[in-house]
């Protein structure tokens, strides 16, 4: 019998599985993999204190690493799918650094901030910005959130979608679902647009050379523009690197004829940026 595929669209996978191992996991490459490309991003945004969107958190110790890139922990906003998740990274936090932040992950008095940390669904834009605010964020990063995100089930949606690119889109128009169900990486890329300010940068570790078919200007999978927002027109792609995975290393004793050669591993660094088409949710201009 083939092994059942993880359901990583489930809240409930994700709680279990952060629940059964509590330890730091990285997806991929390590946390260092994305320096080059964080430090390029944030100096080119020339804000001094710009918003970091860290989605898809997990308990990865890169939400820590990007402590070492601002002055102030709190311009970085971690989010994730699983409440278990953001516990855990609450309570690591307040153990990295116990005299600044409480294990709430609230800032202690005269005290350097901690980092923010919400449980949120990013293909719910009501559950986003509860948590975030539009146009907030200068820089999104991530690692891997979008192959789990692919790896989950086409989405019906509401029709026509509550974020428009007009803001005079009627709101009285007959809402009904989607006949097809969308992608969820164009959900979720549509959503992500909202809460990015015009020339946002989202950065993106992923083992996929193709992750974000809809930047593909061929492609005619999407639904009429004024019943969801086109992600072409929201984001660009920037920058498409490789990033080699770790190679074998030879055993202690020296021996190299015992080495296992495993086929080289490939992941794939995508930096996209937020376009100047603004969004809006419908209803919020009456």
């Amino acid at each position: 019998m083939a092994p059942k595929v993880p359901s990583f669209g489930s809240q409930e996978y994700w709680n279990s599985r952060f629940t059964s191992n509590i330890d730091p996991f990285e997806w991929l490459e390590a946390p260092d993999a994305l320096d080059l490309y964080i430090t390029n991003v944030l100096r080119a945004t020339g804000e001094l204190k710009p918003e970091l969107l860290h989605i898809g958190c997990g308990t990865s110790l890169l939400s820590y690493h990007i402590r070492a890139h601002v002055k102030d922990p709190n311009q970085i906003h971690n989010l994730d799918y699983s409440e278990v998740a953001i516990h855990l990274g609450k309570q690591r936090e307040h153990e990295l650094y116990p005299a600044r932040c409480n294990g709430n992950g609230r800032s202690s008095a005269n005290a350097p901030a901690c980092m923010r940390w919400d449980t949120v669904d990013v293909l719910n834009h009501t559950s986003l910005l509860a948590a975030c605010k539009p146009r907030a964020y200068a820089v999104i990063i991530e690692k891997s959130t979008s192959d789990a995100i692919s790896c989950s089930e086409d989405v019906h949606i509401p029709l026509p979608y509550p974020i428009a690119i007009r803001s005079y889109t009627p709101i009285d128009m007959e809402l009904r679902q989607s006949s097809e169900p969308i992608h969820p990486l164009y959900i979720m890329a549509v959503n992500l647009a909202l809460v990015a300010r015009p020339g946002a940068r989202w950065i993106a570790l992923s083992y996929s050379n193709d992750r974000f078919p809809f930047l593909n200007a061929s492609s005619n999978t999407l639904l009429e523009d004024h019943l969801f927002p086109d992600p072409r027109v929201l984001w660009t792609l920037v920058k498409k690197r490789e990033v080699e995975g770790a190679k074998s290393q030879p055993p202690e004793d020296g021996d190299s004829s015992s080495v296992t050669h495993r086929p080289r591993v490939l992941n794939w660094v995508y930096v996209l940026e937020r376009t100047n088409v603004p969004l809006f949710v419908r209803g919020d201009n009456i």
